[in-house]
């Protein structure tokens, strides 16, 4: 790989590298030396935060509904880390000593924090520190091109439970709330009170699994990465991450909704078929029994049935996201970008 000495010591790409516009190339700019460099660094974080990542993982494989996106945060962070390299090719490396200093920065808060019998905070501490490898690294060019990869690594963490209940008891009321107005809309008979929704079926409780944190983890996690894998002006990226937010929580209100529609029409159709009278599930369900049966499978958190409705609410909030990235096409022109194949037209990052 060529390699030219930059005048302040620094590691500068040789020949055509140093040009503004042209594409990114691994094989360019990684030269063996600095790829066991990283990868020594690398393993040595992973030893030092060994166990929270366990943790981690462990909650990531139980909690799955809630935490389960955790594993493809950080293929998607390497993801979104190669788009903005291609994006904004950096014209060279050099180490900047202010990641050494946000490094042991981050070591001191998190064995005052050990120091304390703490964790959490010495938890979170694996953001930052990772960030400051990549600054020491490869210094401040390519830093400012892959902070956000750094950042997006916080999506993996899972919260405390105090942090956790506090934010999703307004989403459980939210959803309430919402969800009543709907059913009364469409016809039904709905009492609210607090975060239980009283049907003619029974009580139907917006419990923690409802609150919709779960699918706005993981949205927000995809808006991200949709905002930086395209070239697009800074103003529309925080527009797509901000919007991840009320998109979610939309989303989450209609899944409530479409559970308790559900739940009534079963239950009526539960009872018609104990009077004897003809109804659509005569067709499908053997007994009364089994109508009930398939109803309490739906409004049981656990249960692949109930989780299904929160997977057609991500697919509905991807086509919602695509609808907006459409929609800012038609309304703004794109940003001229150099090396772009046709003039006033937006080019993708290949």
């Amino acid at each position: 790989m060529a390699e030219a000495q930059s005048t302040n010591g620094g590691l500068a790409l040789a020949g055509e590298a140093q040009r503004p516009g042209l594409a990114w190339d691994w094989n360019r700019v990684l030269s063996p030396r600095r790829v066991l460099e990283i990868l020594a660094v690398a393993a040595l974080v992973v030893w030092a935060y060994w166990k929270p990542l366990t943790l981690w993982e462990a909650q990531w494989r139980v909690q799955s509904g809630a935490w389960g996106h955790g594993y493809l945060i950080p293929v998607i962070a390497v993801l979104i880390a190669h788009y903005r390299l291609q994006e904004r090719p950096p014209r060279k490396f050099e180490r900047c000593a202010w990641g050494f200093l946000l490094i042991g920065a981050c070591l001191a808060i998190r064995v005052a924090a050990l120091t304390l019998r703490y964790g959490y905070p010495t938890y979170v501490t694996f953001v930052p520190v990772v960030a400051g490898v990549l600054l020491w690294l490869l210094g401040w060019e390519v830093f400012r091109t892959v902070w956000v990869s750094a950042a997006y690594l916080a999506l993996m963490i899972p919260w405390e439970q105090k942090y956790y209940e506090n934010v999703a008891l307004p989403l459980q009321t939210l959803s309430a709330a919402a969800t009543e107005v709907m059913l009364r809309a469409v016809g039904l008979e709905v009492i609210r009170q607090d975060n239980v929704l009283i049907l003619e079926s029974g009580p139907l409780q917006v419990a923690g699994a409802c609150s919709g944190l779960h699918l706005l983890f993981a949205f927000v996690a995809l808006g991200v990465m949709m905002a930086f894998i395209y070239r697009r002006p800074f103003w529309e990226r925080v527009l797509i991450m901000v919007s991840s937010v009320p998109i979610a929580v939309f989303c989450n209100f209609i899944r409530v909704t479409l559970m308790a529609i559900a739940s009534e029409h079963l239950f009526f159709a539960r009872q018609a078929m104990e009077a004897g009278e003809g109804t659509w599930a005569t067709l499908v369900f053997s007994s009364p029994a089994s109508v009930e049966s398939f109803r309490q499978t739906i409004l049981e958190p656990t249960t692949f049935l109930h989780q299904s409705f929160g997977y057609l609410m991500l697919i509905l909030a991807f086509v919602l996201l695509w609808a907006e990235l459409w929609l800012l096409n038609q309304l703004f022109v794109p940003e001229e970008h150099e090396g772009a194949p046709e003039q006033g037209r937006r080019a993708p990052v290949a």
